[in-house]
């Protein structure tokens, strides 16, 4: 596997580029849920667990809890994409490589021990691969109950990404928070099922949400760059 090496020059440099490539791509990021990680154990680790449709799902997720939460965070990439990006490394990005079950181990096993003891937040997509954002029923990996086993306690957080095109000339991102749940041993069902139910029905209220036009309860967290129409104006 490819470890994560964080490394705070290269951090700054990633965080000067990160931030004018989401500003030229991006008309606005919004944000409802927030409130949910008010009820977190801050004491304890933080799995975000969130769907996978989109190239720039690891891009948003390093913004909300790196620059805009500021948490210690870290992220698993699959090792095909990890060789590609490796520099990736030194911004808490690791790599697992679920076709080969021993290799997967030990990403695991490193995962939890990066979790335990600390207050640090790690993001996994479940699904493994991009799938178009309204395919379902989501497929889902068992990665995550293997890992909270591994760690003992920590929260578990459903987040749903969403990239719409609406009246802007480039696409607003979306993002959905659910309510945590706090892992502190096995359980009595399937906990990979269960998350995935979460996350599914997460990202159905947010498609609906978004389909309704029911916005309301959404916090712009990031503006980009003006739609050319708005420059006319």
């Amino acid at each position: 596997m490819i470890p994560a090496k964080k490394n705070r020059i290269i951090g700054s440099l990633f965080d000067f580029y990160h931030k004018r490539l989401i500003k030229k791509h991006f008309y606005a990021i919004h944000l409802d849920g927030e409130k949910n990680l008010a009820s977190l154990d801050s004491s304890q680790p933080v799995i975000m667990y969130a769907n996978h449709s989109n190239w720039w799902d690891g891009f948003i997720a390093y913004f909300l809890t790196n620059r805009y939460l500021q948490r210690d965070d870290y992220l698993m990439m699959d090792i095909k994409q990890m060789r590609k990006y490796s520099f990736f490394k030194y911004i808490g990005v690791f790599s697992v490589d679920r076709e080969v079950p021993a290799e997967a181990i030990i990403s695991l096993n490193y995962a939890a021990e990066l979790l335990k003891d600390s207050a640090r937040y790690l993001w996994i997509f479940p699904q493994g691969d991009m799938t178009p954002q309204d395919r379902r029923p989501l497929k889902f990996f068992s990665g995550i109950t293997k890992i909270a086993e591994k760690t003992g306690w920590v929260n578990l957080v459903p987040v749903c990404f969403r990239y719409e095109y609406l009246m802007e000339q480039r696409p607003e991102v979306f993002i959905s928070i659910g309510k945590p749940e706090l892992f502190t041993g096995k359980t009595e069902y399937d906990l990979t099922e269960h998350l995935r139910s979460n996350l599914e029905a997460l990202l159905d209220k947010l498609r609906d949400d978004i389909t309704a036009g029911n916005l309301k309860d959404f916090k712009t967290i990031f503006r980009g760059k003006d739609s050319r129409n708005k420059t006319f104006d």
